[in-house]
């Protein structure tokens, strides 16, 4: 969920109740108002009939046309006794001009005749019309508060937005953020802690940097560093397996010694080469025809694959041609045919499929997929731990792709692992 829908939803639950209780408050005090206003006028109205009444006057018609309504009538001593002087109520009254019941507003007044006598006059007016009005101002209420609750949470989605522009910076150069590929944040604000995030985001930037040259730095120097060494010790080794004086068991050690001085060699020719990459030392491209490597690749390793009784069948369905590194792309397309034919099984199979923009390298071997989060680490071996591997053939690819633009993807279809790579 974004970070604006979630205020947003923070904010609609608390604005809704707010609106809710005021609504409710403005409608009673409003209906008590209307009430106030109403008793006010029967109560004048009351006050004339009663003056009148004394004064021996004529009193108007018991309906002054307003469907104002009023009767007198005397009290006896035990009414006079239970009654309160001035009495509220609402009730129903029929009302001759609407021909029908209508609740109306009912005032009793109890007083005194000059002659010693209580009287009670009840005097009514409808509210039919009061109501209409708190109907008409609440249904106009309720559309005023639906409009404001859209209104209140539109600017508060504009504002936040504008206002969170910074931190969408932060998260796009975060996004766009590479190892080795650092680009300036151009994050302008006079938010403090906007301000302080930046600082934050670029410090921990120059910490990854610090930290990847100096693995970075580590790795190529010691590969570097360690080829004359390790030329010299298989040199030594060649030299004292010409002696006649040694006897079967120590030709049988040095010749040990000498394979796993070919493996340190070759790893760390390996290790050099994948820093060259990583560091972008192949930035030479030209226009490179990858059916054509493909095919070569395939003729150099044909006697490698007939030997253990491997398969390869080519389908060429377009042709690709791409602009990149010409030794990256040979290595690429190298890899990926040694780890097919490293980690097949005797009488297996490799199939490739090549068109426009696409190569498509399946092989027979392990009848279960691979870890897709760990196959292209450095020295991640699959599970049968192939001897002749060190680990490094698929980080090699991945390494080149990236350099080169361009994507690759493993899958297990059948009973072939497939390695796709694709513009």
């Amino acid at each position: 969920m974004k970070l604006t829908t979630h205020a947003i939803r923070s904010l609609i639950a608390p604005l809704a109740l707010i609106f809710t209780i005021w609504a409710t408050v403005f409608y009673f005090i409003l209906s008590d108002e209307l009430i106030d206003e109403v008793d006010d006028q029967l109560e004048v109205y009351s006050e004339q009939i009663i003056r009148q009444w004394l004064a021996g006057e004529t009193l108007p018609d018991s309906t002054d046309g307003s469907n104002n309504t009023y009767y007198i009538r005397p009290l006896s001593s035990t009414e006079l006794s239970m009654g309160k002087r001035v009495e509220y109520e609402f009730k129903n009254v029929y009302i001759d001009s609407r021909r029908e019941e209508e609740p109306a507003r009912v005032m009793h007044t109890i007083f005194e005749h000059n002659d010693g006598s209580h009287w009670k006059l009840t005097v009514m007016t409808p509210v039919y019309e009061r109501n209409e009005v708190i109907s008409t101002i609440l249904i106009a209420t309720l559309i005023l508060l639906v409009l404001m609750l859209v209104a209140i949470i539109a600017t508060f989605a504009w504002a936040f937005f504008k206002h969170m522009q910074p931190l969408y910076r932060v998260l796009d150069h975060l996004d766009n953020y590479a190892i080795g590929k650092r680009q300036p944040l151009n994050n302008d604000t006079n938010v403090t802690e906007f301000q302080r995030l930046n600082a934050s985001v670029e410090d921990c930037i120059d910490r990854v940097e610090r930290a990847y040259e100096r693995e970075r730095r580590f790795i190529g120097d010691a590969a570097h560093e360690l080829q004359t060494p390790l030329a010299i010790c298989q040199n030594r080794i060649e030299m004292m397996m010409e002696d006649d004086a040694l006897t079967e068991q120590q030709m049988i050690e040095l010749g040990k010694m000498q394979q796993t001085m070919a493996e340190l060699i070759r790893l760390n020719k390996t290790l050099l080469f994948l820093s060259k990459i990583e560091n972008n030392q192949f930035i030479e491209s030209t226009e490179v025809d990858v059916n054509a490597k493909l095919h070569r690749q395939i003729e150099m390793l044909a006697e490698v694959y007939e030997a253990k009784g491997i398969y390869v069948n080519l389908y060429e369905k377009g042709q690709w041609t791409l602009n990149a590194n010409e030794e990256l792309i040979t290595s690429l397309i190298s890899n990926l045919m040694r780890n097919a034919y490293l980690h097949n099984c005797p009488e297996g199979s490799i199939d490739i499929y090549i068109k426009e923009g696409a190569l498509c390298v399946a092989n027979t071997g392990d009848n279960q997929p691979l870890d897709k989060e760990k196959l292209f680490d450095r020295f991640y071996k699959a599970h049968h731990g192939k001897k002749h591997s060190n680990g490094l053939g698929l980080s090699i690819v991945k390494a080149i792709c990236e350099a080169s633009h361009l994507n690759i993807t493993y899958s297990f279809e059948g009973d072939k692992h497939l390695f796709s790579v694709f513009c």
